[in-house]
């Protein structure tokens, strides 16, 4: 197959097209044909330092869309040419490459209407918001909550999500971005840039402050 191989940890620019072995699934895995990767953060900042588990050349790309080309032993409830997507073992080879390999308990069926390239924009920052907002915070109808970054990848998510919770959403923006996290769902948009976050948001609640916060920050 062809895939995008990294030789040694470095810059992106240093990624290069090469033939490598076609991978096989194992007990409880299935291999995906893959259709489209996302791009993270993640992925050019592991290149540059690589990581203790990889061997080289290796191949990187998390969040993964396609079809199962083949199933190993031990897989129930999925099949070949089944359209699914998923976040992948950043300690292992990835999705940029013809086929890429993963565990069946990760994977999802991707809905007739969402496209590969969509689908392949979710795991990592989708779930990221999904985690925080639903599974732990539990934000639901009259909640108010404050989503940092609302134009942000994992922020634009979390905007979606605690608005279809049905909670009031306020979001931290820059101007140009106003149209784009209201169209997301958020009910008010605080300039980062020119306005007092803390003093906006207590004058929207009214004194009251948020139920929830989603503040999802980019660290090195």
């Amino acid at each position: 197959m062809r895939a995008l191989l990294l030789d040694q940890p470095g810059p992106v620019a240093s990624l290069r097209v090469a033939n490598a072995p076609d991978p096989q699934p194992g007990a409880g895995e299935v291999r995906v044909k893959v259709a489209a990767v996302g791009l993270n953060p993640v992925d050019y900042k592991l290149a540059g330092r690589g990581h203790a588990n990889w061997t080289y050349p290796h191949i990187m790309g998390l969040d993964v869309a396609g079809e199962i080309d083949a199933i190993g032993a031990e897989v129930d409830g999925f099949s070949v040419g089944e359209r699914v997507f998923y976040h992948g073992d950043l300690t292992k080879p990835g999705g940029f490459a013809e086929y890429a390999i993963t565990t069946a308990h990760t994977i999802a069926r991707i809905p007739d209407a969402v496209s590969f390239a969509d689908a392949a924009a979710i795991p990592c920052a989708g779930l990221t918001a999904y985690q925080g907002l639903v599974r732990r915070l539990r934000v639901q109808k009259g909640h108010v909550v404050w989503v940092q970054g609302g134009a942000g990848g994992v922020g634009g998510y979390g905007v979606q999500l605690a608005a279809h919770a049905g909670a009031t959403v306020i979001t931290t923006a820059s101007e140009k971005s106003f149209a784009h996290v209201k169209r997301l769902g958020a009910t008010h948009v605080i300039d980062y840039q020119q306005e007092d976050v803390v003093a906006r948001i207590m004058a929207i609640t009214e004194g009251r402050g948020v139920d929830a916060v989603q503040a999802a920050v980019d660290a090195d």
